[in-house]
């Protein structure tokens, strides 16, 4: 309807929401601005277990694709890669969240200092937090900020990182171009990003591939976190229901690689999929926590779909890990 703007499965949602009472969260969708909306999805700090990345095995399968060693992960491979002969780096974190990429950065050895940004104070005080309890206070600078409001100084820093940031950036080519001036010569832009359709709006060969998965899957495999409802079928989300939940969410998603390729001198793109898994195990993680060798089975199952269609072409990763230098 109207090229997705809104559909009946968006519909669905509403009255579910409706049925479970959820008034404020219904008025708060409807009547906050865009920027709040943004802040009240992102002052959570604690998430529940239903993501592709609460799979277990899944950072391992991970660091294969990306590194070749599913005990590697893409910041030692970086690190041992491009600053094996560098000490003392300054860097820039865009959009940290909880801070938890920032101190694997620092357990490496290589950052002199982080100045590290989110819009989320519940989130930067975690960040602060954590940091102060593994003794990396004094490393890690961690601020509430919106990165559109920074003053970043020109030629200063040797890193920027964006990891999952840049998705939620609108409009994303103002940003890039102001991280590409503030790298000094020679320095790195890492992004680590879904980079599939904008708004989510998945493919047909997408939801043919989810779909056929989840029809063979067990149904103790399919039921909901919030609501044990099971997930028999996936559907794009109406354009309108991603920007009233959140209006950041995949805004500019297809136009990161592009743009990546236009702004700087991209050295290396990793890409470690998602575009099956992402949203087949969306609401239905927590089902697959379990090391059982029924659940682990069904879990190498879905991992092998995803990488014999990226393998042959089939697809192409919604998820990448880039390094890029100063152009």
């Amino acid at each position: 309807m109207f090229n997705n703007l809104i559909n009946v499965h968006d519909l669905s949602k509403f009255a579910e929401k409706i049925r479970q009472r959820q008034f404020d969260w219904i008025r708060s969708k409807l009547t906050f601005g865009k920027r709040k909306r943004i802040k009240q999805t992102w002052e959570r700090v604690e998430e529940p277990p239903t993501n592709w990345w609460n799979v277990a095995g899944i950072g391992e399968h991970w660091n294969h694709l990306i590194s070749g060693d599913p005990q590697v992960d893409y910041h030692e491979y970086i690190t041992r890669k491009y600053f094996a002969d560098r000490r003392s780096l300054l860097a820039l974190s865009l959009a940290c969240g909880s801070g938890e990429r920032e101190l694997r950065w620092t357990e490496l050895g290589k950052f002199e200092r982080i100045d590290a940004y989110d819009l989320s104070e519940a989130r930067i005080e975690c960040a602060r937090s954590r940091a102060e309890e593994k003794g990396l206070g004094k490393i890690i600078n961690y601020l509430v900020a919106d990165v559109y409001d920074l003053e970043i100084r020109e030629n200063y820093y040797d890193v920027i990182l964006a990891e999952q940031a840049l998705h939620h950036f609108s409009p994303l080519e103002e940003i890039l171009l102001r991280a590409n001036r503030s790298l000094k010569e020679g320095g790195y832009f890492i992004a680590n990003e879904f980079v599939g359709p904008t708004r989510f709006q998945w493919t047909d060969r997408q939801l043919e591939v989810v779909n056929g998965i989840l029809s063979i899957l067990p149904a103790k495999y399919k039921t909901r976190w919030d609501n044990g409802s099971v997930k028999s079928r996936v559907f794009r989300p109406g354009r309108l229901s991603m920007v009233l939940v959140d209006p950041s969410e995949a805004v500019e998603s297809s136009k990161i690689l592009p743009l990546l390729y236009r702004i700087f001198n991209v050295i290396e793109v990793k890409g470690y999929g998602g575009t099956i898994l992402q949203t087949l195990f969306s609401s239905i993680a927590h089902n697959f926590h379990s090391e059982d060798p029924e659940t682990k089975n069904f879990i190498k199952l879905c991992f092998n779909i995803e990488d014999l269609l990226l393998g042959s072409g089939d697809i192409q990763s919604d998820f990448v890990v880039a390094v890029c230098q100063k152009r």
